[in-house]
């Protein structure tokens, strides 16, 4: 799977989220943020994959590190954050999946609420 369709789906699900957008306060990757600076996630090109890091809870981060692509995130995994190389389209599935999790477990509560409809 070639590295810049893997980037793209990962870039286009990220900021279809309501109030998602991108920034780069680490250098020239993107990290994927909502609401008042909160990041969900980012994703850094490797020569191999395209490594997604992202924030889950404890049942999905040991279900997680079953795969062989994941790993523990380098500087925040001790706060829940996993990185997964991205190679296959089995490790972009997983990597969309997670992002989704990861943006849900960052977002905003009035948007929580407003996507269940709840507001």
């Amino acid at each position: 799977m070639r590295k810049a369709t893997i980037e793209r789906r990962i870039s286009e699900l990220a900021l279809s989220f309501p109030e998602s957008y991108e920034d780069r306060p680490w250098g020239d990757f993107p990290v994927f943020k909502v609401g008042q600076n909160k990041v969900f996630g980012w994703m850094v090109t490797r020569d191999d994959s395209v490594d997604v890091t992202v924030k889950l809870t404890a049942e999905e981060r040991e279900i997680a590190h079953l795969l062989p692509y994941v790993r523990t995130a380098s500087h925040v995994g001790r706060y829940g954050w996993v990185t997964a190389a991205v190679t296959d389209e089995e490790s972009l599935e997983s990597a969309l999946e997670w992002l989704r999790e990861s943006y849900w477990l960052k977002c905003p509560s009035e948007l929580k609420a407003a996507v269940e409809g709840d507001d």
